[in-house]
């Protein structure tokens, strides 16, 4: 077979083959060919078919079987002009051409008349019968078939001609014609030869011959899809004689030969394969190198490199089982050396291509690279197994993984062929060589194919390869880089084994801190190691963890396992709270542990930590109690615990992503120290405002300690300055008053106390000292028995101020009356205890209201009035005088009765919780109880009734609020809570005052401005005849103004201008005389105006009321009017008076009332006549 081209035969009897030669050569390769097979299959497309142009010979030999037929076409060119040559000769002469082509089989033929550059289609082409074309068509062409074309020498046309185009078209035609008959005759003859398989002297070597010969005319058509399947389709009909053992077509297994073990694996020409199958002495191994170098060859004419790859794995690891099998008749080595350079070749052919593709494809390079790294590996565990045999490698792992069989004594020389691993068996240097190499090539093409795992195992190899050979700074480096993804990935078998090599290797290079890192990991895939080697490798831990230069972090799993148990904060069980935790050991032997911390995170402080100190971790199950140095309260998560021996930490986080968090409830330590912030119980407004902190000294006395408050709430700062007023209580009631130094951050020292004493700071602040609640920080750091402790909270403070107060003042000439006006500010009531007034500079208090001591209840809307009488004082220098403020300040001393009905309630649950040992919750129960039982308590009703009503108890509101107990904890204390609320469904009074038989009582101080200096005048309206005032009467009368001199300030001597304003009820009196007048006056002076008024009525009339008012707009005056509330009575003029009255019984007679629908403006006929009353005397009505 020449070349794999179609043949096309010209015959040139007229000398005219070099004239169009170049003309047909331009137009070739064949373009855009569509075969559609006789089989009704889809219809196929040749983009592009070379032709190969051979002069025909009338005395060619026949072809053999095996030989695959490629002349499709055979072309006749005829250039006559004579119509008697042509019937005397020319006719003759392509009778006998059409006969010899007509002998073969499956052969088109053509007869191609070539006339002139000059010749007219009107003479040889349109129609002329006379024409030498057209007597060609005639004799020549048969039915509806035509063999005949006309193209002309160095056509005018050039390369756009119609009659070269028509030309090209028809050899397409023929091709394709001549093409399928083949194919139909091959397939005939296939299926006919299939369906004898199970008949007598059926030979398969026949068989394939003949089907290959299809295969091979679709490679010439450059069909190479439809070429591979008819490879593939033998290669499956193979595999069925081989189940059925029926290999006698097949000489022996083959190998045998010079260069099988290195030979090309795709090079399907390196032996006569055809001629061998033909004569049926082919081997099996050279029967199969055969078919697959065929498929992969038509793999490659369709660029699909990744199959190549992919099926020659498949191959060579299939075909490996028969050349084991078989090894007894080949040579020493031959399987290694075989797949080697199998693997290697099928790479180096595949390579060029592949840089071909990428550039058109980028993305092909990554499946690519998966599939030539697997032939890298496969071809470099053959080194593996080489090196073994040779002892160029060890007998352990990873090199044994794929050793079968024990390694037998190596052959020397070595019989192999391939020149690499010839010079790998001679030299350690070229092995490791060529095994670095190939190692190499395998990372990066698994790196760029997105493999890392695959990757790892060949460092994992290289790694291994430099620990034999004792370089062990490049070993620990390899493998520090691929150990931890092993164990990211858990695959702790694998880790294990590197981990053992790298430990040794660290350990020979007296790397201590990495050795240990080795070590714990190896501990941590305890479960994968002998009991021998865990407790091994304990022992090193222990050995080595005092030598740590740095500090190593680890976590708890696999080797211990934690959980945290309980908070025990009972006081009758435990000094202050502790959290029990429970760790496993799953060493072999006891740990010593420096320390055991358990972090819990919250609000305040954001942090808090439990230790316990110098332990021993035995193996299994320990139970530790963990104490923390500050005490607090508050809902916490517990985050992460560590444990730390030497310089070693172990470290479990509680809060992993999708691990349900734990929430534990941590109570103040009753024993410790504690403090609380509340608002003073004495209040004064006007002033700074200050915090009462108390801080109850625990039962260890205290030597030291510093208080630091810090604000929480937006509008709000600590003064920070200045000393901090202490009071200190002892148990019993000794009170001392100390002042405490401040540093420069805020931090008030605390002086050295006794247990049991009582602190009560006084801590000033700016901010709304109005009803408002503040959010405030405290922490207190102290040392007690040598131990620095702390304390840390951050409660909400309420501020509040439940009084209000209006004040007004009334002058006399010598005194002025103050009056307050006492209020609730909001909807609790306020129960009084006791208020008074305090005397200021200027003033001091003559009279005031008996109220010392009471018990009245203010409601919300209502008042309660104190007046108090003041007068000025003489002597301001005395120095009692001079303590006094410049301001009356009012005090009232009260107690909500909010207060007094939760004092009580919180002192009977406290009883009860103590009662069944569960007092360390009372703080945080009884803050949940208030806000979600206590907050809608009617406590106008209780100042009513002295009756106070609770709420229905909620359990499912109260078990909202001890979520994060334990369930025991939780269990007892929703059990407490509503047994409580049964029993006090309604609390009375006395009960109130039982368990509260000393409540605490506020006090709120009111700075009253009341003026030290005033323009007052006194003011009176003299009647001179006011016994005998007679109505309409005219009375002189003079009003009288004096300017006081008592109120009269220094300033204010000189004569200022004022106005009187009579204010007159005209329906009693009418005013004769100025009702306004401007006047001057100064201090003492004495005016009198005159007025007259005149009675309108008779009776007891109210005198009409006088004010003096500033001109000024700036000025303010007061007026004290003589007058105020004075009547005089009024006369009529006579004593007599007569009525005439006649027949009134008129008007009574019920039959004579007007009708309603009677017009008001005229009388009813009926009516009787009214008598008019105009001469009747009236008298006045006083």
């Amino acid at each position: 077979m020449s070349g794999r081209k179609v043949t096309v035969t010209y015959c040139d009897e007229y000398g005219v083959w070099p004239l169009i030669a170049d003309d047909l050569s331009s137009r070739l390769p064949l373009k855009n060919l569509k075969w559609q097979p006789t089989n009704q299959r889809s219809e196929r497309v040749i983009a592009s078919l070379e032709v190969d142009l051979k002069r025909f010979n009338f005395d060619q030999p026949p072809q053999p079987l095996s030989h695959t037929q490629t002349n499709y076409l055979n072309l006749y060119f005829v250039a006559c002009d004579d119509n008697e040559v042509y019937k005397n000769k020319v006719r003759r002469q392509i009778r006998a051409w059409t006969d010899v082509i007509g002998a073969k089989k499956n052969q088109e033929w053509m007869i191609v008349y070539v006339a002139g550059h000059d010749a007219k289609k009107s003479n040889n082409y349109l129609g002329l019968k006379t024409s030498v074309y057209d007597k060609i068509r005639t004799d020549f062409n048969q039915g509806k078939q035509d063999r005949c074309a006309y193209i002309r020498i160095r056509d005018p046309e050039g390369a756009n001609s119609e009659l070269w185009a028509g030309f090209i078209e028809k050899m397409k035609e023929h091709i394709l014609a001549s093409f399928d008959m083949q194919v139909l005759q091959i397939q005939e003859d296939t299926r006919r030869l299939d369906m004898q398989r199970h008949m007598p002297g059926w030979n398969y070597c026949t068989f394939f011959i003949l089907k290959e010969g299809l295969a091979q005319a679709f490679e010439i058509m450059t069909l190479y899809e439809d070429a591979l399947i008819q490879y593939d389709e033998l290669e499956a009909s193979f595999f069925q004689v081989l189940r059925d053992k029926a290999l006698a077509w097949f000489g022996h297994f083959g190998g045998t030969d010079a260069g099988d073990d290195s030979g090309n694996i795709l090079d399907f020409k390196r032996k006569d394969y055809r001629d061998l199958i033909n004569k049926n002495i082919i081997s099996v191994f050279d029967f199969r190198s055969y078919l697959f170098a065929r498929q992969c060859r038509m793999l490659l004419k369709l660029h699909r490199v990744i199959e190549v790859c992919a099926r020659a794995q498949l191959f060579i690891t299939g075909f490996i089982p028969s050349i084991r099998d078989n090894r007894a008749h080949l040579t020493d080595n031959f399987l290694e050396s075989w797949v080697f350079s199998a693997c290697i070749n099928v790479v180096n052919e595949c390579e060029p291509l592949s840089v071909q593709i990428a550039a058109a494809d980028p993305p092909f390079l990554i499946p690519y690279n998966a599939v030539k790294a697997d032939l890298l590996l496969t071809a470099r565990r053959q080194l593996d197994k080489l090196g073994l045999k040779y002892h160029h490698l060890p007998n352990t792992p990873p090199f044994s993984i794929y050793t079968t069989s024990e390694n037998e004594e190596p052959s020397s020389p070595p019989s192999i062929t391939n020149p690499k691993l010839l010079e790998a068996v001679d030299s350690l240097e070229a092995f490791d060589k060529i095994y670095m190499g190939l190692s190499t090539r395998a990372i990066k093409s698994y790196d760029a194919s997105y493999r890392p795992r695959a990757a790892l195992n060949v460092h994992g190899d290289i790694a291994a390869l430099k620990y034999v050979r004792e370089k062990y700074d490049e070993a620990v480096r390899i493998f520090d880089s691929m150990i931890w993804r092993y164990g990211e990935q858990d695959w702790s078998a694998i880790e294990n084994t590197l981990l053992v090599k790298c430990a040794d290797s660290q350990k020979r290079l007296g790397k201590t801190d990495q050795y240990l890192g080795s070590v714990l990991a190896l501990l941590k895939n305890a479960t994968y190691l002998s009991s021998e080697d865990a407790i091994h490798y304990t022992d090193e831990l222990l050995a080595n963890v005092q030598q740590l230069d740095t500090d190593i972090l680890r976590p708890f799993s696999p080797m211990f396992k934690i959980s945290v148990v309980s908070i025990i904060d009972d006081e009758s069980l435990v000094d202050s709270t502790s959290v029990e935790i429970r760790v496993v050991n799953n060493l072999p032997k006891d740990l010593p542990i420096d320390r055991l911390s358990l972090r819990l995170v919250g609000n305040a402080p954001e942090q808090i930590w439990f230790t316990v100190e110098n332990q021993v971790l035995k193996p299994g199950p320990n139970t530790f109690y963990l104490t923390s140095l500050t005490s607090t309260s508050g809902n916490y998560v517990v985050e992460n615990c560590e444990m730390q021996t030497g310089r070693l930490i172990f470290g479990h986080n509680f809060m992993k992503p999708g691990q349900k968090k734990r929430v534990v409830r941590l109570n103040r330590d009753p024993k410790q120290l504690s403090a609380v912030i509340e608002q003073p119980n004495d209040v004064r407004l006007g002033v700074q405002q200050r915090f009462c902190v108390k801080i109850k000294i625990g039962e260890r006395s205290i030597s030291n300690g510093k208080v630091l408050l810090e604000s929480q709430t937006e509008g709000l700062d600590i003064v920070k300055t200045g000393k901090v007023v202490a009071v200190i209580k002892d148990s019993s009631d000794h009170t001392t008053t100390k002042e405490l130094e401040r540093t420069e951050s805020g931090e008030t020292l605390l002086p050295e106390c006794a247990p049991h004493q009582l602190l009560e700071l006084s801590v000033p602040y700016e901010g709304p000292y109005t009803e408002f609640e503040y959010r405030v920080k405290t922490t207190i750091t102290y040392t007690a028995d040598s131990k620095e402790l702390q304390f840390v909270s951050a409660d909400p403070v309420r501020v509040t101020v439940p009084l209000v107060v209006t004040e007004s003042s009334v002058f006399r000439e010598d005194c002025v009356f103050l009056k307050v006006e006492l209020s609730c500010n909001g909807d609790l009531p306020v129960r009084i205890l006791e208020t008074g007034l305090w005397p200021s500079k200027d003033y001091a208090i003559e009279s005031a209201s008996d109220s010392a001591q009471w018990d009245l209840t203010i409601f919300p809307k209502q008042i309660a009035t104190f007046v108090y009488k003041l007068v000025k004082r003489v002597d301001n220098s005395d120095e009692d005088t001079e303590k006094l403020e410049p301001k009356v300040h009012f005090y009232a001393k009260y107690r909500t009765l909010r207060d007094e009905v939760e004092t009580s309630i919180a002192a009977m649950l406290q009883q009860s919780l103590k009662e069944h040992k569960l007092g360390q919750h009372f703080p945080y129960v009884f803050s949940r109880v208030r806000e979600a039982f206590l907050s809608s308590v009617d406590y106008a009703s209780y100042g009513l009734t002295d009756v106070v009503h609770l709420d229905d108890f909620d359990a499912e509101l109260c078990e909202s609020f001890l979520l994060h107990r334990d369930l025991k904890t939780k269990v007892e204390l929703l059990d407490l809570i509503e047994d409580f609320f049964e029993k006090h469904e309604a609390i009375t009074m006395n009960t109130v005052n039982a368990f509260s038989p000393a409540p605490h009582i506020d006090c709120i101080v009111f700075p009253l401005e009341v003026p030290t200096s005033k323009i007052l005048h006194k003011a009176e309206l003299i009647i001179t005849n006011g016994k005998d005032l007679r109505v309409s009467e005219a009375c002189p009368c003079i009003l009288r103004i004096e300017r006081s001199t008592y109120w009269n300030s220094g300033s204010n001597d000189t004569a200022q201008d004022f106005f009187y304003d009579i204010d007159v009820d005209y329906d009693n009196w009418l005013l004769s005389g100025k009702r306004r007048l401007r006047f001057s006056s100064t201090p003492g002076e004495v005016m009198e105006f005159a007025v007259n008024l005149v009675p309108l009525k008779t009776g007891n009339l109210l005198l009409p009321t006088v004010r003096v008012s500033s001109v000024s707009p700036d000025g303010f005056a007061a007026t004290v009017y003589t007058n105020s509330g004075q009547q005089i009575l009024v006369k009529p003029k006579s004593k007599t008076a007569t009525f005439f009255v006649e027949q009134q019984q008129r008007f009574l007679q019920p039959q004579m009332m007007p009708s309603f629908v009677s017009s008001p403006d005229r009388p009813s006929p009926s009516s009787p006549h009214i008598p008019s009353n105009r001469n009747i005397p009236k008298q006045e009505v006083v």
